[in-house]
Formats: structure tokens, C-alpha cells, sequence
């Protein structure tokens, strides 16, 4: 795993763990339902995976037709 994808993982973690942890707080104070919480959780889980998969830093494929000229 190169350099790149661990930063990436790594700030995608904690900028999460952050939007979830604001989310928590501002639902314990305003709303204070269990429900709404375990929703917002799942809601912050399914986005970081989609925007891990939307995102990451892929490795470059190799172009293989280059190959077969030489």
C-alpha cells in the first residue's frame, strides 16, 4: 500500500469520526432521540465507505498494448 492511500485512509477516519462526533453532540443537545443517532451513525458509515470508493487513490494500471509493439 503506497504512502498516498494510508494518508488518504487516515484523514478520511478522522474527518469522519469528527462529522459523526458534532453530529452526536448536536443531536444529544437538540433532539435527544436514540433513534435519529443510530440513523445519523449508519447515515456516516455508508458515506465514508461511498466516498472511500469514489475517491481513493487507485494504483495506475499497466498498459499492456505498449508491450506487445516493442
Amino acid at each position: 500500500m503506497k504512502r498516498r492511500a494510508v494518508k488518504f485512509i487516515l484523514a478520511l477516519t478522522a474527518l469522519s469520526a469528527i462529522v459523526w462526533f458534532a453530529g452526536e453532540l448536536l443531536i444529544g443537545a437538540f433532539i435527544n432521540s436514540y433513534a435519529i443517532s443510530v440513523i445519523w451513525g449508519i447515515v456516516c458509515l455508508v458515506g465514508c465507505c461511498a466516498y472511500s470508493l469514489w475517491k481513493c487513490p487507485r494504483e495506475p494500471e499497466p498498459d499492456d498494448e505498449d508491450d506487445e509493439e516493442e
